[in-house]
């Protein structure tokens, strides 16, 4: 190792000279990750990375938008100019929407919050933000079968964020069964492109619809469920004139999971629970130790045992070994005790790498080959022992505000994950030695239990969700991504993709290839967008846009 006499900014400079050396490497990676609030280590780090704009806090916050008509995701690049903005207030605003659409000749689309990579939510017609239909509705147990099922049931408007619907649930001692690692999306942004959690008893947050509510393309209200729902026609119609109760397991499972495509999302019943408690803990491993207890796949003990399991791994060997961290979550009788620390990966990194302060991706392009070491820090920084806290809290794994990272997910069968995994870890070994591409963050993956929803990543078996991210600026970051998506998802490999994280990868010549049951979701899409409505971008990058067909 090197001196520790060397001045931090000859450290620097020795680096850029020889870029290779895994002695400057380790030496460097160290004293920045032991250096929190060094002022002459913060000073060279600016003076060698040559007083470059930084990308670590310019641009990588939501852009302030200066057309009033422009509409963009969380971290800018994904964006749309409207004809209109309109903030629904309730049902009769969306049919208003739908009907002012067909009579001005203007497509219809609903936004969320804005959290996904990915066109599924542009629109150059009228643009929904439902951020103001975030209502409890009163459930109607007179309509239902059974009538005492009630007490787990919850009804609420579409446009509620997965938090605001946590502090509902809990003022009633009620709880989600399962939820996607940030709470700050709109419940239908999050359940239409199949968010999920983890634990393979537990399927994506669309597994817990029971109903949802839709005006369609011709302003008719439609409450959809599956075949054997929870409604009685006959009770239902009698209160409802102005609702039609459609029970098919066709317009249900195409529904549920359909990205905007089929209607305006008005409100959802959800299953849901008591409230309960949650215990985490966070343990440093290696893949290559966990590797050999998935052989057994689907009936791995470490799967089967927990209520959630997942796993975050360095994509980059560091000493021959790639670290990871093991995260279980198992019921627990409370209360809440112990000390979860930081949250997620994004958060332990700039923790780690403090003095880099707003340089931290300038840093990165500059030193690339420090991103393993990088990462190895954050994953340490992770670990935590045993703490206890209420469901919603345990599985929230929060944001960070100051720098934005865009994520892959993909989708793997849980039978031959292990095998996945390899091949991934060796395309990002492969791309680093050969052009020192790096992603900035580690694989995360999630295991899911299967799902019946059309187009799920999880319909018809049970899978590994696996999780790629880079910072947002990082040189060649998202072109790493893209190469990863192209190499794994060959046709017949059975590997899918999350709709909110597919960085518009998927094409019209993949869907059949990935979704066995696309032809039965085009078929209810084709009747409930017959005049392109609810056509845009996301429908045209996979050739099913009406309006076009049509014409």
């Amino acid at each position: 190792m090197f001196s520790s006499q060397i001045s931090s900014f000859e450290l620097l400079q020795e680096l850029s000279n020889d870029p290779d050396n895994e002695e400057l490497l380790h030496d460097v990676g160290k004293r920045i990750t032991n250096s929190s609030s060094d002022e002459e280590l913060a000073q060279a780090i600016s003076s060698v990375i040559g007083g470059k704009k930084s990308l670590g806090k310019r641009a990588l916050k939501r852009p302030v938008i200066v057309n009033p008509l422009t509409w963009s995701n969380c971290i800018g690049e994904q964006q749309c100019k409207a004809s209109q903005i309109r903030y629904p207030d309730s049902c009769q605003d969306l049919v208003n929407a739908v009907k002012d659409g067909r009579e001005q000749g203007l497509t219809v689309r609903a936004v969320g919050s804005g959290h996904s990579f990915s066109n599924v939510a542009l629109t150059d017609g009228i643009l929904l933000d439902p951020k103001s239909m975030k209502k409890v509705i009163p459930l109607d147990i007179s309509s239902l079968f059974e009538p005492l099922r009630g007490s787990t049931l919850f009804s609420v408007e579409s446009g509620i964020t997965i938090r605001e619907l946590n502090d509902e649930l809990d003022k009633r001692s009620l709880a989600l069964v399962n939820m996607g690692a940030y709470d700050g999306q709109t419940l239908a942004g999050a359940i239409s492109t199949g968010t999920h959690g983890t634990g393979l008893k537990l399927g994506p947050m669309a597994s817990n619809v029971q109903s949802l509510v839709l005006v369609s393309e011709t302003a008719v209200i439609y409450q959809i469920e599956p075949s054997n729902g929870i409604t009685d026609p006959v009770k239902f119609a009698s209160r409802n004139p102005d609702i039609v109760l459609m029970q098919d397991d066709d317009w249900f499972q195409s529904n549920v999971i359909a990205m905007g495509c089929m209607g305006l999302i008005y409100s959802y019943t959800l299953d849901v629970l008591p409230s309960f408690f949650l215990k985490e803990s966070r343990a440093l491993d290696t893949w290559e130790s966990l590797k050999p207890h998935f052989l057994k796949g689907s009936r791995s003990p470490l799967l089967t045992s927990h209520r959630h399991f997942e796993i975050e791994i360095n994509p980059y060997a560091v000493n021959g070994v790639h670290s990871c961290v093991k995260v279980v979550r198992d019921l627990d009788d409370g209360p809440t005790y112990g000390d979860r620390g930081l949250k997620n990966w994004l958060s332990c990194l700039l923790a780690k790498f403090s003095v880099v302060e707003g340089s931290l991706v300038d840093f990165f392009n500059w030193f690339p080959k420090l991103i393993p070491t990088a990462i190895n820090e954050t994953l340490a920084a992770l670990v935590h022992i045993d703490c206890v806290g209420r469901s919603h809290e345990i599985m929230d794994l929060g944001i960070v505000h100051d720098v934005k990272a865009r994520a892959l997910e993909l989708s793997f069968d849980v039978r031959n994950f292990v095998s996945s995994i390899d091949n991934l870890l060796a395309i990002f070994a492969q791309a680093a030695q050969d052009d020192d591409w790096y992603v900035s963050g580690p694989v995360s993956l999630r295991f899911v239990k299967n799902s019946p929803a059309y187009l799920s990543p999880q319909e018809g078996r049970e899978t590994c969700m696996v999780e790629l991210n880079v910072l947002v600026g990082i040189n060649n970051g998202e072109s790493l991504l893209l190469a990863v998506k192209e190499k794994m998802c060959v046709k017949g490999s059975g590997v899918r993709v999350h709709w909110g994280l597919d960085l518009n990868t998927v094409s019209a010549g993949e869907m059949h290839d990935m979704f066995s049951k696309f032809d039965r979701w085009l078929s209810v899409y084709r009747q409930l967008n017959s005049s392109g409505i609810f056509d845009n971008a996301f429908t045209n990058r996979l050739d099913i846009s009406m309006a076009e067909t049509l014409s």
